[in-house]
This record gives C-alpha cells, structure tokens and sequence, in this order.
C-alpha cells in the first residue's frame, strides 16, 4: 500500500506552479496610440534659429508588429503619418497646401518577442524641423501609425500649438 504522503508533494508543487503565472493579457492586434506631449522650442542650425517640435506618444500593439524591417520595399516604408489642421474660429480645418507628414518607425531587437504573449508597448519620440515659421497662429496635428500586416491605429490630436 502507497503512503498519501508521496502524492501530496507533488500536487502541492503543481499547484503552486500554476498559482505563480501571470495571467495572460489579450491586447487586440490592430496598435493603439495615445498622446503625451508636443513641445515647441528653438534650436541654432548652421548659425540660424529655427523652430522644432517634439511629439511624444505611446503605443500597444499585441502582436508585436510595429516597425519596418530594414530592406523593406519603397511602398512599405511609410508607417507613421501627420496630418496637419489650422486653428479657426469655428474650429480646425486640414492646411489645403500641406501634404501629409509620412515617417517610417524602424523595427529593432527590442520590439521583437517571441513565445505565447507578444504585446509590446512603449514611447515614441518625433522631432519636427520648421525651416520657415508656418504662416499660421495655432495648429495642430492628428496622427496614426500602421503595422506591417497593414492594421491602422487610433487617431489621437495633439493639444495646440502656437507660432
């Protein structure tokens, strides 16, 4: 006859294995951003003064997505994008002469993950060069990125910017 005591040991132990995983977090696969913060200020460039901007923004992605791969072709090298509004009476309105900023975000070893739980999520920082002061008193910019199994993020506004 087997002793109970050999058996509790190690239902004990699996139990306790189980109890110390972390719970798994489902993070949707189309990226999710959010604003943080657009500073403006002034830099000395070649002996000049011009304006720049820092834009500031987090992001989740669940299946860990984001970023261009190097040697990726001409069409898919564009993957973050900046539309740009002046400030109105009656609102915002899109600047009719301006394009649409396009960025490309890079992907690098730290946004790979391997295993069950791929979610990445981080900062991202994006310096703005104005080599000619707008025209403008107030903008502002929406923005969005896109993931390379072509899922669009949320749009997300900055706050005001003022010239």
């Amino acid at each position: 006859m087997k002793s109970t005591g050999n058996l509790i040991f190690p239902a004990m132990l699996s139990l306790l294995a189980v109890a110390s995983c972390e719970p798994f977090e489902k993070v949707s696969e189309i990226p999710e951003i959010g604003f943080k913060s657009f500073d403006l200020f002034e830099i000395d460039t070649l002996g000049s003064r011009i304006k720049a901007g820092e834009l500031v923004f987090s992001f989740i992605d669940g299946d860990a997505d984001i970023g261009l791969f190097s040697g990726s072709s001409t069409e898919d090298t564009l993957n973050f994008f900046l539309i740009p509004y002046e400030k109105l009476d009656a609102g915002y309105e899109p600047i009719e002469d301006a394009d649409t900023l396009k960025y490309g975000i890079r992907n690098d070893e730290k946004l790979t993950r391997v295993g069950q739980n791929k979610t990445i999520k981080g900062e991202i920082k994006l310096q703005i060069y104005y080599f000619l002061t707008p025209p403008y008193d107030t903008i502002r910019y929406d923005f969005y990125i896109i993931d390379r199994a072509g899922n669009k993020s949320n749009i997300e506004s900055t706050t005001d910017i003022g010239f």
